[in-house]
């Protein structure tokens, strides 16, 4: 094992590793696992292949929280427009380094909630992979993030947000509920990789019926 990087900065401890034997690379923040891709930058994590099958057919994607941007890799590379933000900017030049990271990736330095109170713009689908170590900020989870989400997806559009917990946890409820506020109707999908459990939280926008005067 080689370590790439270790970088401390105030609560954020992020390393990278590489494995002599195969090449692959993994990005650690605090201890908890956030990436880990093949020495090409293929993805090897079972949530992120989970999201990105949800996300499939999407020709445009915002991606809330980035890690080493394997998500945002596998999107590119299937030609989809993305647009990641992360509140730690060297995620960027680290996603880019180590995890070869595509350069047309749109890459935004921001908080998740303060770049959807203050972004117009929409997109095909939108997804939510934002952690403090294994827990989702308190700071994402506000009264208004649900309204945010839906607004940003353009009608037909996908809401994902990956929880690292199972579907009966409060966080999986409580962004349920979020939702369900706007008129979006979630699913919770399980996701299980070596006895431990991720839950993508799922739901399309509704396309609102024209009403033609005759």
């Amino acid at each position: 094992m080689k370590v790439l990087v270790r970088q401390l900065e105030g609560e954020r401890s992020v390393c990278v590793i590489e494995h002599r034997f195969d090449g692959s690379r993994l990005y650690f923040d605090n201890g908890a696992l956030y990436t880990h891709v093949d020495s090409r930058g293929n993805n090897l994590l079972e949530y992120i292949a989970a999201m990105g099958e949800v996300l499939e057919g999407a020709k445009s994607v915002l991606l809330l929280g980035t890690a080493g941007g394997a998500l945002a890799t596998l999107l590119s590379r299937r030609g989809v427009s993305v647009t990641a933000i992360d509140n730690w900017p060297n995620a960027f030049d680290i996603a880019r380094r180590w995890f070869h990271l595509p350069q047309d990736v749109e890459c935004i330095p921001a908080d998740a909630i303060e770049f959807l109170r203050s972004t117009s713009r929409q997109w095909d689908a939108v997804a939510v992979d934002v952690f403090s170590g294994v827990e989702i900020p308190e700071s994402i989870l506000t009264s208004d993030v649900g309204a945010h989400l839906a607004r940003t997806a353009r009608p037909g559009g996908v809401v994902v947000w990956n929880i690292a917990d199972t579907p009966d946890s409060c966080s999986a409820q409580l962004i349920a509920k979020a939702l369900r506020r706007e008129a979006l109707a979630p699913r919770l999908l399980p996701v299980m990789e070596g006895g431990v459990g991720n839950t993508l939280v799922v739901c399309r926008k509704r396309v609102e019926a024209r009403c033609l005067a005759g």
